[in-house]
Formats: structure tokens, C-alpha cells, sequence
């Protein structure tokens, strides 16, 4: 893992129109763009710790070891507060500014709590970069900072405008404020970081740029140095995405977290601001508040005051207030993930009577199976609520909420065990209530964090379908609720618009039924292909040379049709064909032929006329897949209807079949 300081962000990836609804996060020039929701840059990222700093699993807890957590992106490791009346970090003990430094991290030191002795009190950024601004009561995540209490934690830094006072932050909110440095309040102790000067209050970290930017060598970002007009929140917003300054068309409304990142807490004649980098012209005090871009409890907004230091203010959207425009200096980190098709897991091979052979090798009888080509294998993480990754053990009981196929990018959600709650194992819907009475509902509670679900369309339902012939056709490991039944797609069946298709995972065969009947759902969310398996984005390339390029699935596929063989044949030919200047063919799986299938049935045909023109669909439309249902069997998709609840013998039965190779 890289040491490099990254400025954490807020945690807040959701957005609000002006009524505090919640809504999808607009895109540039869309209403609403510009708020905190629209940017993610160095998530926050943590690590459970034992003993000396020892890695632990992410759902280790108290009981089993958890001692620290080192936030990724700065470095700091904080205490893991106890909850054992007498143990020297106790999470109910509280303490005077003075009696923090002097009893308690003197305690911590001394008994050198995880194995070290350099613990210290953390000063007001430090202390705010574990705050996550997406939740409340408290404004962190307690799956790594348990025993945390809804109240106000010291830091290290004297409020200088009035000195027998201190800084902290209320973790109910997640606000900086300050409190008589007689008062007993609560101590987070915090060790070590990547850069030791963050927030230090230090003038040298800033850069004038000497083109109305200054530049601040710790945080990264890049600040508009003159001041703007007073404006609401919305106009604010659209002011910094339409700026250009400094050769720079990439500025926004800086989020909370930076905001508060360049007050002096040095009070430094008698100004919270930097007043060499920033000269504030023409501003007079009191009202010297200023926009952040993140919104609090929906409706509102959190801004800080630079006439008094305080963050622990929100305002009014309408609110004519003022702001300062950021860009990054770096562009953040984005992890690139590319789509991939997964395997089918059908990992044995047979030979056309049903029995299981040894894995043949090329040019042996029956080479080309699935078996002999398990490209892409299935991969599937746990995930907690919030997205983060969880070990293969964890369970419903200990907080397992979501799964996230690491072929496609799709993060699915595990169904509760719990009746009445909003995903309930049994809960059943018709196809026409599956948005208003299931998804809009998930939507709104927030499910797992996301509120950005969706019902699947058919190709990514079965994409994580197990073909290995197990009942139901889904690995319970990873889908532990998973009933052997029909679950709902989005897709509606051409030819039928009463009907609409699904997968049936008793065996994971792609049909159709009744809209007006109750059946299951799996919502899903993400995905690194959003081309994939819908029906509006169909993508095909002729290439020329007796080829076709499908641009979504990354397959290319033999444009003419082959001799209708028995399966045996079929793979040989497949195997022997030279192409387009290829010889890697091979007969295309179950999650790859269905793929080829024209779902919004162009011209009343079930495939893509302009690309395979002549598609066989008399007597039966049927064509090979290479998979083997039940020994004897080989599955295939239906060309005459759509449908691939099909199967036929692999020794006697002679189909078409279309050969199919990944484009490199």
C-alpha cells in the first residue's frame, strides 16, 4: 500500500435537489451539479488493527483483538476505544484539556496501548479526517470506530480568540467547535501519518501563484485567492464549474473537509485567514460565512464561519453567503476495472453419454468444453454497508449486505432473513410493482449505503448464474438466500408484452412469465459495463472477413453458418476452424450464446438480422451451447422464440451452432 498523504474525502455520495430530496447525481451542466455527491476523490479507507500494529480481518471487533485503525489515505492510526469499565482507554472516561495530556496519553504511553508509546492528542484536521459526513449520530463509521459517543472529542489546539478555550469536534455532527478547557469531555488518542504538518497551522504550505491561485502543498488543491459575490448555494455551485482561472477550467465548491482546511487557527491579527494568501478585500465582519459543497440532513448546507473559525454552522441553500472556488493539483486516483464475461463454473467435462471424462486435450474427442476454457472464473466479494470488503466468512449476522462480482462490477444485494425488513428473503412482487413497491423503497432506506439500485436486465442476472449443475444454480457460499425459483428481469418478452423474462435458478435458464405474478427480485447497482445485457445498447462490427466484433461483449463470432452437427462435431469443428486469421474458436458457452439473442425483436426476429442474416430458425431455431446439463444433454438457446430453457441429446441431436473466440 502506497505512503503517500492523500486528503481524505467526505464520505458523502449522495445528492439533494432544493426540496432535500433525494436524487441521482446530476453531470456536468445538469441542475444541482457542483454539490459534494458529483466528486469523489481518496475515499475513505481503513484498516483494522491488532496488537503492534498487526493487520486484522475487516469484521475483527474488540472481543477478537481490534485494537487500532490506520486511515489509508493520511497514515494516522487512532485507538480503538474499550469497552471495559477500568481499562486505560475506557470509552466512557472523559477528561479536562489539560488532565488529556497529562494523565491520559501519558496512560496511554506508559502501558504503550497496541505496542506503541509515541500516542498524542490530534489536532482539529486530524481529528476531522475520520469524520464521514454521509452519516449522523455519530458523523463516522462505526464499523471501525465502535464505542464511539454522540459528543464532543478534544483536540490538541487552543482556540486563540479566546484562550481558556479549546477546539473539537461533535461527532454528532461531524462539527468544529470549541469548549471551556475546564470541561470533561472525550479524548480519540492518534499516532504516526504520512505528513506529519498536516493541519499544522504553517502559512509556509501555501504557494501564491501569481495568477489569482494559491496552491497548498500539503492538501494538493489548488484555491481561488480573490473573493467572489455573495450568492446562494446553486449559483455558487455553478460559478465555480463555469470558472476559468489560472489556465484552470476544473474548479468547484470546495467540500467541508477542505474548506476548513486553510482557516488560520493561528488567529493571526486577528483573522482566521491566511491574509498574506487570502486578503479577504472588502470584507467586514461578522458575516463572513462561506459555502462548503456538502449538504446537511438533505435540506441544508454546511458552511464555516471565518469571522469566528467555527464549522459548526449550516445554513440555508438560498442563503446569500460566500464562497471560494478548488481545484485538485492531482488528479485523483480511479481505479480502472475492466468487464469481463464470467465463466459459467462448469469446470468437469463428459463425453456424450453422460459420463465424466478426464479433461481432454487439444485434439483428443470432446476437447472444447468449458471445462477446457474456465476463462474469467467466477469472483465474488462481501461487502459490508458502505461498499467495503469483508472476509469470505462473514454472514448475514455480522454484517454481510451486498456481494460484488469482480468480472462484471455488479454489486448485488443479499436478502434478509429478517421478516419485515425491506428485502426479506420470501418477499414477492409482480413485474409492474417491482419499481414503485421494491426498488424505490431500497432506494430510499439507502440500502447498503447506495441508493442508486435497479432491477437487472436478463444477461446480468445470469451472469452470476453456476452452470456446474448445481440446484439452486447459484454458489450458496456467496448467495446464501438464494431460492431455487424465478427472479424478474427488467426486459419485457417481444412478443408478448404480458410477459416478462427472468432467470429460473433452479437449473439458470432465461424465460418468461406473467407480469401480474408474484415472483422474486435481486436489485442490483454499478457494474463496469452499463452496455451490457441492455437491450437499447446492442453493438455489433462487421469485420469483413467473415467475422463479427460485439463491442459490448468483447466476443467475436462467425458470421456464416457451419454444417448442423451433433455436439461431439460441433466441438471439433470449432476447434480446427481458421478465421478471420484466427484459429483460437471454440464452441461458445451459456453465458455467451444467449448474449446474441435481439431481445427488443427487430423485425419480429429473436437475432440480429444486419450482422446474421442467416440465422437458422426452422424447424426448432435451436443452437449449441458447450455446456452439459445433466451428463447427457447439451444446453442451447432458441432463435425462433428467444428462449434458452432449452436442452437437447449431445450424441444424436444435429443443430446449428455459431463458433465464438474473446477478441484480444
Amino acid at each position: 500500500m502506497s505512503e503517500k498523504f492523500k486528503f481524505p474525502d467526505t464520505g458523502q455520495e449522495l445528492c439533494f435537489n432544493g426540496e432535500g430530496k433525494l436524487i441521482k447525481c446530476p453531470q456536468p451542466g445538469e441542475k444541482y451539479y457542483g454539490q459534494d455527491g458529483c466528486f469523489s476523490a481518496n475515499k475513505l479507507a481503513f484498516q483494522k488493527l491488532g496488537k503492534d500494529g498487526t493487520e486484522l480481518d475487516n469484521s475483527a471487533v474488540w472481543e477478537n483483538g481490534l485494537l487500532m485503525i490506520k486511515d489509508n489515505n493520511t497514515g494516522l492510526t487512532w485507538e480503538v476505544k474499550s469497552p471495559d469499565t477500568g481499562d486505560v482507554n475506557f470509552m466512557e472516561d472523559q477528561y479536562s484539556w489539560q488532565e488529556f495530556q497529562d494523565i491520559y496519553i501519558k496512560s496511554l504511553n506508559d502501558s504503550k496501548y497496541g505496542g506503541f508509546n509515541d500516542w498524542r492528542v490530534p489536532n482539529k484536521d486530524e481529528l476531522r479526517s475520520i469524520l464521514d459526513y454521509s452519516r449522523i449520530h455519530p458523523a463516522l463509521d462505526t464499523w471501525y470506530f465502535s464505542n464511539c459517543k454522540i459528543d464532543f472529542y478534544w483536540c490538541s489546539m487552543t482556540y486563540e480568540m479566546q484562550p481558556y478555550f479549546a477546539w473539537g469536534l461533535f461527532f454528532g455532527f461531524g462539527s468544529g467547535i470549541v469548549n471551556g478547557k475546564n470541561h470533561k469531555r472525550f479524548v480519540r488518542a492518534v499516532r504516526g501519518g504520512y505528513n506529519k504538518k498536516f493541519g499544522v497551522p504553517d502559512k509556509t504550505r501555501f504557494a501564491d501563484n501569481g495568477d489569482g491561485t494559491v496552491t497548498d502543498s500539503i492538501t494538493k488543491l489548488m484555491w481561488q485567492k480573490n473573493e467572489n459575490e455573495r450568492m446562494n448555494w446553486y449559483d455558487a455551485m455553478k460559478h465555480c464549474n463555469d470558472l476559468d482561472l489560472g489556465g484552470f477550467n476544473d474548479w468547484r465548491l470546495p467540500n467541508i473537509k477542505e474548506l476548513n482546511s486553510i482557516l488560520d487557527l493561528t488567529y493571526s491579527e486577528g483573522w482566521w485567514y491566511y491574509r498574506e494568501f487570502f486578503p479577504a478585500d472588502g470584507l467586514v465582519p461578522p458575516l463572513l460565512h462561506y459555502f462548503s459543497s456538502t449538504p446537511f440532513e438533505k435540506y441544508y448546507v454546511w458552511v464555516t464561519n471565518f469571522c469566528y473559525g467555527y464549522d459548526g454552522y449550516y445554513a440555508n441553500k438560498m442563503a446569500p453567503l460566500l464562497h471560494r472556488a478548488v481545484r485538485n493539483v492531482e488528479r485523483p486516483e480511479v481505479s480502472k476495472s475492466e468487464f469481463q464475461l464470467p465463466s459459467t463454473n462448469q469446470i468437469l467435462c463428459y463425453d456424450d453419454e453422460g459420463n465424466e471424462i478426464e479433461t481432454p486435450k487439444p485434439g483428443d474427442k470432446f476437447f472444447g468444453q468449458p471445462g477446457n476454457f474456465n476463462i474469467n472464473p467466477i469472483s465474488f466479494t462481501k461487502l459490508r454497508e458502505g461498499g467495503d470488503d469483508l472476509n469470505p466468512d462473514v454472514t448475514w449476522e455480522t454484517g454481510l449486505r451486498m456481494i460484488r462480482d469482480n468480472n462484471t462490477g455488479l454489486i448485488w444485494e443479499v436478502k434478509s432473513p429478517v421478516k419485515g425488513d425491506i428485502n426479506f428473503i420470501r418477499d414477492k412482487f409482480t413485474w409492474h410493482e417491482l419499481k414503485d413497491n421494491y426498488i424505490d423503497v431500497l432506494n430510499k432506506d439507502n440500502y447498503g449505503g447506495f441508493n442508486d439500485w435497479r432491477i437487472p436486465n436478463k444477461e446480468e442476472l445470469r451472469s452470476f448464474v453456476d452452470y456446474s449443475g448445481i440446484v439452486p444454480a447459484a454458489d450458496k457460499n456467496i448467495f446464501p438466500e438464494i431460492i431455487p425459483e424465478f427472479y424478474w428481469s427488467t426486459d419485457t418478452y417481444g412478443a408478448d408484452k404480458k410477459l416478462g423474462w427472468g432467470i429460473y435458478f433452479g437449473y439458470g435458464c432465461g424465460i418468461c412469465y406473467l407480469k401480474t405474478q408474484p415472483y422474486y427480485i435481486r436489485a442490483v447497482r454499478g457494474g463496469f459495463n452499463r452496455a451490457f445485457g441492455d437491450i437499447n445498447k446492442y453493438s455489433f462490427k462487421d469485420n469483413g472477413d467473415g467475422t463479427i466484433s460485439d463491442l459490448v461483449t468483447g466476443l467475436m463470432w462467425k458470421k456464416e453458418e457451419s454444417p448442423q452437427l451433433n455436439q461431439e462435431k460441433v466441438l471439433k469443428y470449432c476447434e480446427e476452424l481458421d478465421l478471420g486469421g484466427y484459429k483460437d474458436w471454440r464452441l461458445p458457452n451459456m453465458k455467451e450464446i444467449p448474449t446474441l439473442l435481439n431481445l427488443r425483436l427487430d423485425d419480429g426476429l429473436w437475432y440480429h438480422k444486419e450482422f446474421f442474416p442467416d440465422t437458422i430458425t426452422k424447424p426448432l431455431g435451436f443452437y449449441w451451447a458447450s455446456n452439459t446439463y445433466s451428463g447427457t444433454f447439451g444446453w442451447g438457446v432458441n432463435f425462433q422464440f428467444g428462449y434458452d430453457g432449452y436442452y437437447a441429446g449431445k450424441k444424436f441431436g444435429e443443430y446449428p451452432f455459431r463458433p465464438v473466440r474473446i477478441i484480444k
